[in-house]
């Protein structure tokens, strides 16, 4: 009995040394010094976060510090330099084509179907011409030294209803948008021509 204990006391024994020499050999195994790991050297210290998208690509020296924002549309381009305020080329845009008039509401009441079929032609000797094939209405057009008015005179029906000095919104080469706040009522017609 003595000596079947002392063998099973061995063999548990033995068996505790070998479970400890695997599993430190494991840890072992699975240890490393070697830098080269996941946050040492890849995505986050020298991959995506160190030297990548956020430090040197889309938003240091990217999109937003030399691009778009800063050195292109609103600083430079269209709204800075562009055709609001420029006499000369409102007038070249008003000539370059024939128009439709693609939005007129006169104090929040939409009259654009009144308007439906006409082609407007703005001629070189501040003259206009609205005409459907039917109807044709003859007049006269200005645009102000400071680029940002633009008067309208005509005769006849309905193209009278613009007869009036409108502020310059907006003008782009295939559309522009004019606006004039009454001075009684106060409503406000906003008329927006489109290239034909």
């Amino acid at each position: 009995m003595k000596r079947r204990n002392f063998i099973k006391k061995s063999g548990q024994a033995l068996l505790a040394v070998s479970t400890i020499s695997i599993t430190g050999a494991i840890i072992s195994s699975c240890s490393s010094d070697d830098s080269d790991d996941f946050f040492d050297d890849g995505y986050y210290d020298n991959g995506y976060y160190g030297d990548g998208y956020y430090d040197d690509g889309y938003y240091d020296d990217g999109y937003y510090d030399d691009g778009y924002y800063d050195d292109g549309y609103y600083d430079d381009g269209y709204y800075d330099d562009g055709y609001y305020g420029d006499a000369q080329v409102i007038r070249d845009i008003l000539i370059a084509t024939n128009w439709k008039v693609a939005s007129y509401i006169d104090s929040g009441v939409d009259e654009t179907g009144d308007y439906n079929g006409y082609t407007v032609d703005f001629k070189v000797n501040d003259q206009v011409t609205a005409t459907n094939g039917s109807n044709t209405n003859n007049g006269s057009w200005l645009v102000n030294g400071s680029g940002n008015e633009l008067t309208l005179n005509f005769t006849g029906v309905p193209f009278n209803e613009f007869n009036d000095d409108w502020d310059i919104v907006s003008v782009l080469p295939t559309r522009i948008e004019l606006r004039d706040v009454s001075g009684g009522g106060g409503g406000t017609d906003i008329l927006i021509f489109e290239k034909i």
